[in-house]
């Protein structure tokens, strides 16, 4: 193929030849340009962040939990002291939503079955928590003397029990009638009903675990097609000694556990993650925490751990090429035009 030459200088270029190169770089041009902006969402993705709405939910199947990002956690048998088990939930997938005064966490398992009630010996309730602490990481052992945790706890008899969700098989025979002495001592697991299936406790270890003072946790769960999801909303603010605290710019470490009723879960059996997430209160972002925190590691931890900070590192590179996308540009376009060309006038 050839016609009449442009002749600039030395050169003489194909007429025809030049404009066929011509289109196919204006092609290649465009297609350059969707590259750099696909590119440059995926690799400067980074951590997932919590995502801002005009209203925090308090219902698991909320519109606003459709766009939150999704981290999925992993979940192991409790084996750090007596008594061990549980195991029974693989994993769990968490979201977050907040707004200038209020966040929420969701939670979503598969549990086949729907354990409520625990009216009878062996009767045990499926439930759900969330440990918090900011600042420096808290032990996973549900922390240490000197490092209080702060935990969020749903049980789904408080929610969905059809008879006493302080449990019948806690009451005891009387002449007259049946005493109740958790619920007249005022105990927050006896109580006959309740208008809040939340509860907020603080713990300095195993055993240790105390209800709080000031109850600012609400939580609401819902059966799914295959198990449980459940949110825990709460104020950034709250007045209690141990709160997890949203205001300012300092770390929230979070850690969750599930407890399966059918699997006779309940106490220290259940499945819980040995690691944590970490939420930065100032900007938002929800990513896996790195090693190095009060918490022991392993060198398999720390070997992970390295791989994650190069790959991070390799990612980073990668963004910071990609959009560099004047000299891209410039480089495909001449790249495709000089082939095409010599192809051509052939």
């Amino acid at each position: 193929m050839s016609s009449d030459p442009i002749e600039i200088g030395p050169l003489s270029i194909d007429r025809t030849a030049a404009r066929e190169a011509t289109k196919l770089a204006a092609i290649v041009l465009c297609l350059v340009m969707v590259v750099q902006v696909v590119g440059i969402a995926v690799l400067t993705g980074g951590p997932l962040s919590i995502l801002s709405v005009n209203e925090v939910p308090a219902e698991p199947d909320a519109e606003a939990w459709k766009d939150a990002p999704t981290e999925t956690v992993s979940l192991e048998n409790q084996q750090m002291i007596a008594p061990y088990g549980g195991g029974s939930v693989d994993d769990v997938t968490v979201q977050s939503v907040t707004n200038d005064t209020h966040v929420a966490f969701r939670m979503e398992w598969e549990d086949p079955t729907m354990d409520t009630e625990i009216n009878e010996p062996n009767a045990y309730s499926d439930a759900a928590a969330i440990m918090l602490r900011s600042g420096d990481e808290p032990p996973i052992t549900m922390g240490a003397n000197g490092n209080p945790v702060n935990i969020w706890y749903w049980r789904s008899s408080w929610q969905f029990s059809e008879s006493d969700p302080g449990g019948d098989m806690y009451t005891y025979p009387h002449p007259d009638n049946r005493t109740k002495p958790g619920q007249a001592a005022g105990n927050p697991l006896s109580q006959s009903a309740y208008n809040r299936y939340g509860q907020n406790y603080y713990a300095m270890g195993y055993g240790s675990l105390t209800n709080a003072e000031t109850q600012p946790v609400a939580a609401n769960g819902e059966r799914t097609d295959d198990g449980w999801a459940v949110v825990f909303q709460r104020e950034h603010e709250a007045s209690g000694e141990y709160d997890a605290s949203f205001e300012g710019d300092e770390r929230m470490y979070l850690t969750y556990a599930i407890w399966n009723g059918s699997a006779d879960e309940a106490n220290g059996q259940k499945s819980l993650s040995y690691e944590f997430l970490t939420l930065d209160t100032e900007d938002g972002t929800l990513a896996t925490a790195d090693s190095g925190g009060s918490g022991d590691n392993s060198d398999g931890e720390s070997a992970n751990s390295g791989a994650v900070a190069s790959a991070t590192e390799s990612a980073s590179w990668l963004a910071g090429a990609a959009t560099n996308w004047p000299a891209a540009i410039v480089l495909a376009t001449v790249a495709a035009w000089l082939v095409s060309y010599w192809r051509i006038k052939e």
